[in-house]
């Protein structure tokens, strides 16, 4: 079926960069874009009318972690300022004896909750971390229902994290857990590459650089070359993981994956913070920038989740400089790629103390040709003939909006999810009128605050400390 597209803005692509055509139209057949332009005078068969609304090639996400959202609410955790905000180490890491963990990844509620909450941000392609785990069958199931674009795998490591009585830091650590995780990943990939009628694509997650022995990452990438698919790794993702990898190789993390051959343009890194350089790092020698642009490896950015923290990048103007392909992804809750656009660019100009860095044009080709590039796909991030009919369409006539000059600026500086109208997938609508078409959401948040609740009750059997989470996180206000 051919469909017109009655813009509205389009973000067309002229082979080179984005341009944006007023009152422009894009027509797509099937799972392909046949027109964009400003006139279509062949008959179609259906049509959408986008006036006063964005018409944008769908979002790439390139680091996703799907489940509930329960689990972030620990994300700030009072009790270990040991831990220089690392982050997912707050909550990520049970006493040997805690009988649940604080993550319930179940396929039918927390996984589709957060794939739903994505896709209505206007995000087509993710770019998930681990999400398959130890049930491969019913999460690709899964995505094949919500309609979305992924890739994914199962992640693996060598270590598994543990806090003692006290609230510190274990590693566990264990070669034939990464062996049999890489296994694991492997048969994955071979299975699954390519279901969901094309939909998903499969990449290797070694986990991070500091859980990961150098034996294991070498073997990674030899698999990913016969495999002929990606590989990313979260890399200097927190000060724990810097001075770890620092004490045991004398290098940095960056400087590591440099020293085994690990690095190259199939390769990306998730987050990349901590680099020679920061002021965190306080560790100026050597140049960890130079090292990721001359290997041609690109960087997940995940704003959102560090400015949690009090922390920034430093900066993304400056990895743009450098050369690198910096993308963008949602590492936390809310999952908004439109906020992560805002908050990469306001962050990059409080790190270089700059009005005219962040520039909204490259936060948006962060979100688009980034993300395409970062996963090698030509036909994603863009509108142009050819390319794959994934188009999210923004609503721009709104109060909160007032007067559009460049919907780029306005999308970046003013917009959120909940601007999103219409998201179309391999040429599918699955949101319309931003309420999503395959499933009643109603129902499914119930069920979400269920496992929340559930969530929250379990923290006592797992935390180091046996308290309740009000002890742990108190509430902004007295809760009666």
């Amino acid at each position: 079926m051919k469909t017109l597209v009655q813009g509205g803005y389009v973000v067309g692509f002229n082979g080179q960069e984005h341009e944006v055509i007023k009152d422009g139209v894009v027509v797509f057949e099937n799972d392909r874009i046949l027109f964009v332009g400003k006139e279509y005078s062949e008959p179609v068969d259906k049509k959408i009318e986008a006036r006063g609304c964005l018409v944008s090639p769908g979002f790439v996400d390139t680091h996703f972690h799907s489940g509930g959202n329960a689990g972030d609410y620990l994300l700030n955790e009072p009790d270990k300022p040991d831990f220089f905000a690392s982050n997912y180490l707050a909550h990520g890491a049970p006493t040997r004896e805690g009988a649940q963990h604080a993550h319930l990844k179940d396929v039918d509620v927390g996984q589709r909750f957060s794939f739903i909450h994505i896709l209505k941000s206007g995000v087509t392609t993710i770019l998930e971390v681990g999400g398959p785990g130890g049930s491969p069958e019913p999460y690709v199931e899964m995505v094949g229902e919500v309609g979305i674009r992924c890739y994914t795998g199962p992640s693996y490591k060598n270590v598994d994290f543990f806090h003692d009585q006290e609230g510190r830091l274990e590693y566990d650590w264990n070669d034939q857990r990464g062996s049999e995780g890489l296994k694991k990943a492997i048969a994955f990939a071979k299975k699954f590459n390519g279901a969901c009628n094309g939909r998903m694509g499969t990449m290797l997650f070694p986990g991070h650089v500091d859980s990961c022995t150098p034996e294991l990452l070498k073997d990674t990438k030899k698999a990913a070359k016969e495999l002929g698919v990606r590989v990313q790794i979260h890399t200097a993702i927190n000060l724990i993981e810097f001075h770890t990898v620092m004490r045991q190789h004398r290098s940095t993390p960056v400087e590591l994956l440099k020293k085994i051959g690990f690095l190259d343009p199939e390769v990306s890194l998730s987050h990349c913070i901590f680099l020679t350089g920061h002021s965190w790092a306080a560790y100026p020698y050597g140049d960890d920038l130079k090292i990721i642009a001359d290997s041609g490896a690109s960087v997940a950015h995940s704003p959102l989740k560090y400015l949690k923290l009090g922390i920034t990048m430093e900066s993304f103007d400056r990895y743009l400089k450098a050369g690198i392909n910096v993308a963008l992804g949602t590492d936390t809750f809310p999952k908004d790629i439109i906020s992560e656009m805002r908050y990469a660019a306001l962050a990059s100009r409080f790190a270089d103390k700059s009005f005219t860095a962040g520039h909204p044009r490259d936060v948006y080709n962060a979100a688009t040709l980034g993300g395409a590039k970062l996963i090698g796909r030509d036909d994603l991030g863009r509108l142009q003939k050819g390319a794959k009919a994934d188009i999210t369409i923004v609503n721009l006539k709104d109060i909160a909006f007032g007067a559009v000059r460049d919907p780029i600026k306005a999308l970046v500086e003013t917009g959120t999810s909940r601007d999103v109208r219409m998201v179309i997938v391999d040429g599918e609508i699955l949101l319309d009128n931003g309420k999503f078409l395959r499933l009643n959401e109603d129902e499914l948040i119930d069920k979400v605050q269920a496992k929340g609740e559930e969530v929250w009750k379990s923290v006592p059997k797992w935390h180091w400390t046996g308290k309740s989470v009000d002890e742990i996180l108190p509430p902004a206000f007295k809760m009666s």
